[in-house]
């Protein structure tokens, strides 16, 4: 089994988080804010935000690497979408639980009901 993320399912180019961006609903939770639109394709991807606000590059990838694995495992939005995540501070220390409900919820608010949960 795969424990990585396909690059199929990323966002990867500024034009891609742009659009996001431009056209995009926004939520804030505690720990994450989420922008999100209707993917060009037929699947969810994700795109991350960690700017230097979050500290130093160890602290960022970090949360990075939270916020891919709950995406990884959490099941994707019924319909197909773009999903640009942007970690706050706290997110660091925070603990996975917490970054998962804080994620769950501001993808609720966004009226995003994740398939079977």
């Amino acid at each position: 089994m795969r424990f990585s993320l396909p690059s199929g399912r990323r966002l990867r180019r500024r034009a891609e988080f742009q659009r996001v961006f431009d056209g995009g609903r926004r939520a804030h939770g505690r720990y994450l804010t989420i922008v999100v639109s209707p993917a060009e394709g037929g699947v969810t991807r994700l795109g991350i935000v960690a700017s230097r606000k979050i500290g130093g590059a160890v602290r960022r990838n970090r949360a990075k690497r939270l916020i891919r694995e709950i995406f990884r495992t959490e099941l994707p939005p019924e319909r197909a979408t773009d999903v640009v995540v942007i970690a706050k501070q706290a997110a660091v220390r925070a603990k996975v639980m917490e970054v998962t409900s804080d994620y769950r919820a501001t993808l609720n608010r966004l009226g995003l009901d994740l398939s079977n949960s």
